[in-house]
């Protein structure tokens, strides 16, 4: 286990670390927590939906970004006048300094999991890399990967555990998505989106203004790289219109004046992921590739599961949408992509509310009820859906696996298949 280093005492003194309370269990509070013990400093984690700790004795207060300021605790470390600090930054004051490997962390309304993936693939065309997604901890060596840890949230608390994973395997680069923002561990800092805005910490908070933690975090000499929408100064910005430098349609990447040809897998849909292409691009020049590595790094892409890729599964098509950052949009996207022939059979709905703030279940059902006469077979899965099982002529499965195995009895050879469920992946 490496070391961490101390976080600097709250009343300024670095002699004597601060005793600190870390707010919320369920979101990696004890992690937080005990990597602070091991690096000298009195640390507790406190549980605070259905318990309020008594926090007088303590010095400094790590809460998560998205802990409502109405929430008991909380409001009583505010009351106390402690203070107080998010989770992002207590884990980026813990790693840094450590270990010789260059950091990039991906943050933003939309595209987060399939930027970091992409860039992630594409450098480690240079050396090891290890990402930590929605996917879980990955291992990536010439653009393949091996999964090291699955079902680990993207709670920046989980940067520890990737940050651990990375100085075990020798990576040279480390990327993690991470939740409502940056801990100021990056090099490289990318900010894919602000579209679809939307409120955190009990309605009380921006998500967008969460997001910019990877500015105010940023230590000196990161780089960052933004989307174009974002609206703020960049190190370099990507998108299709005026303000972005980096930008890809699928057969060729441009760059300021430079322009070279794609060669991605035929199964692909460009435009699904033109923004992630774009953004680990980006992210990729700004730490020194050139374009022509970037292009030979993504030669033949096919997608990654579960973000528009396409697969035949015993003859059977299979358009496999299924992931923690799916919106109503992104369904009726899949629908328009399926193409013709056979039956269809659409498998679609959340496996918890609160994957990313869940589905937004008035849109989906419109998108359900305007187009049901497509779908042969509908299978609506998730607890919330399951109310609106009858009014759609559908059947229900409590998860993605089961909603699939049940599509897949209704299908045959010819027959078509559309995943889009809202889960980790």
């Amino acid at each position: 286990m490496h070391r961490l280093p101390r976080i600097p005492e709250s009343n300024g003194s670095p002699e004597v670390a601060p005793r600190s309370a870390v707010l919320d269990t369920i979101h990696g509070a004890g992690l937080i927590a005990d990597r602070m013990r091991e690096a000298g400093i009195e640390a507790e984690a406190f549980e605070v939906y259905h318990n309020v700790p008594d926090l007088s004795g303590f010095d400094l207060v790590v809460a998560p970004i998205h802990l409502s300021p109405r929430n008991p605790a909380h409001r009583e470390a505010i009351r106390l006048k402690k203070k107080v600090i998010s989770h992002h930054r207590a884990v980026g004051d813990l790693l840094a300094g450590v270990g010789d490997l260059r950091a990039f962390e991906v943050t933003g309304t939309r595209g987060k999991t399939t930027t970091a993936l992409i860039l992630a693939q594409i450098l480690s065309t240079r050396g090891t890399v290890t990402s930590h997604t929605t996917r879980g901890i990955e291992v990536w060596r010439e653009g393949k990967s091996e999964v090291a840890a699955s079902g680990l949230s993207i709670t920046p608390a989980n940067v520890i555990r990737a940050f651990e994973a990375a100085l075990e395997t020798g990576a040279t680069d480390l990327v993690c998505e991470v939740s409502l923002g940056g801990t100021g561990l990056a090099d490289f800092g990318v900010l894919t989106s602000f579209a679809g805005d939307y409120k955190v910490a009990g309605g009380s908070l921006w998500a967008s203004t969460a997001k910019l933690q990877m500015v105010t975090l940023s230590k000196g000499g990161s780089k960052l790289i933004a989307g174009e929408d974002v609206g703020i100064s960049a190190d370099l910005t990507f998108g299709p219109g005026p303000r972005g430098q980096v930008w890809c349609d699928g057969r060729e990447i441009r760059a300021e004046g430079e322009r070279v040809t794609l060669d991605l897998g035929e199964g692909l849909d460009p435009e699904s992921y033109a923004e992630a292409i774009s953004g680990a691009a980006a992210a990729a020049l700004v730490a020194g590739l050139s374009l022509t590595e970037i292009a030979s790094a993504l030669e033949g892409f096919e997608g990654l599961g579960g973000r528009m890729k396409s697969v035949e599964e015993d003859g059977i098509s299979v358009l496999d949408n299924s992931n923690s950052g799916l919106r109503a949009t992104g369904v009726e996207a899949a629908m328009d992509r399926i193409g013709g022939g056979g039956r269809v059979a659409l498998v679609v709905g959340e496996e918890a509310e609160t994957v990313c703030e869940g589905m937004e279940i008035p849109a989906l059902i419109e998108i359900l009820v305007r187009r049901r006469r497509e779908v042969d077979i509908l299978i609506l899965v998730g607890d919330r859906l399951a109310p609106h099982a009858s009014s759609l002529s559908a059947f229900t499965a409590s998860d993605l696996n089961s909603g699939l195995s049940l599509a897949k009895t209704g299908l045959v050879k010819g027959d078509r298949l559309i995943s889009c469920v809202k889960c980790f992946r």
